[in-house]
């Protein structure tokens, strides 16, 4: 494991440390067993298995809070890139693109949403590939980067970006990747490298090192064209790609974050003294998301010059 991961990791999982239905928690306990078995006997075999299950988004009930404000919304459905992406927007003005965290939805911005509207932008959020109202199964976040690029073509000119979590890795590497524009940019609960996801995916459901690698090269392996040139692992981390932003950049992290933990906004932070940094207490890797705060903070980098 590399040093990210080290100290509370076992404490601070983004796969284990959040609400699950009783359905979901069943099937990740039978998971770990498949996993266990399948390890042993061909790890190659279990490393595809991972992969598949790493891909694979939860899904959670919408609030009734999220349910008012998709009544309000603009929709829209796009193809982009072989799926069915649904796609809303609230306000009228300069458009801040939204990119919410894994088994998300756009509408989970719902406070931002509304506070944007207000203040004369127009907010516009999407539901990723196999998550919301999106088709699909399985996604990752190569299928997402593509897919900000292809709303990014249509929704042009784009005042600002906002991520949330696995959001945030998605519009760096969209930035990094398809020069999706930075002049603004807020990332919210930002994790430092994709390693370190998938180390504590391997934690959460007992899989060996040998079935981790495997399943790193099959990910290699099987989207390997996914981009105009070949790619590894850490070429789609926040530590490389946030070098690419050119504007202003604000990270957001509450220092009682249990599924990504404060320490990943330090090190941003120290790769790059430039960035802003708003820290909180005692909101964690959701509520941060509602904050009056910190939506204050958000509007306020946004309209500043």
């Amino acid at each position: 494991m590399n040093d990210s991961s080290s100290g509370t990791a076992a404490e601070n999982n983004p796969f284990t440390n959040h609400q699950l239905p009783l359905g979901v928690r069943l099937y990740l306990n039978a998971a770990r067993i498949v996993f266990r078995v399948t390890g042993w006997l061909s790890p190659r075999l279990a490393g595809v298995l991972a992969l598949r299950l790493f891909m694979t988004p939860p899904s959670f009930p919408i609030p009734r809070r999220e349910l008012k404000l998709r009544e309000k919304a603009d929709v829209k459905v796009l193809e982009i890139d072989g799926e069915k992406i649904a796609v809303r927007s609230w306000g009228k003005g300069p458009t801040v693109l939204l990119c919410h965290g894994w088994g998300g939805r756009g509408t989970q911005f719902y406070a931002l949403i509304e506070a944007l509207a207000e203040a004369g932008y127009r907010a516009v959020a999407f539901d990723a590939p196999a998550h919301g109202d999106s088709s699909g199964k399985r996604t990752n976040m190569l299928k997402v980067t593509r897919t900000i690029a292809g709303i990014r073509e249509r929704e042009q000119p784009i005042r600002a970006v906002v991520g949330h979590s696995f959001g945030c890795g998605t519009a760096l590497l969209a930035i990094d990747r398809y020069r999706l524009p930075s002049d603004k940019v807020i990332l919210f609960s930002c994790f430092t490298d994709t390693l370190w996801i998938a180390e504590q995916f391997a934690m959460a459901f007992s899989i060996k090192e040998p079935v981790l690698k495997a399943m790193r090269r099959e990910a290699k392996r099987r989207y390997a064209d996914q981009f105009d040139k070949p790619w590894d692992w850490m070429d789609l981390s926040p530590v490389n790609t946030i070098k690419k932003v050119t504007g202003d950049l604000l990270l957001i992290h509450d220092k009682h974050d249990t599924e990504v933990p404060y320490r990943h906004a330090l090190k941003l932070k120290e790769l790059a003294p430039e960035i802003q940094l708003l820290t909180t207490e005692r909101l964690g890797h959701k509520k941060i998301l509602k904050n009056r705060a910190c939506i204050d903070a958000c509007i306020t980098h946004i309209s500043s010059e």
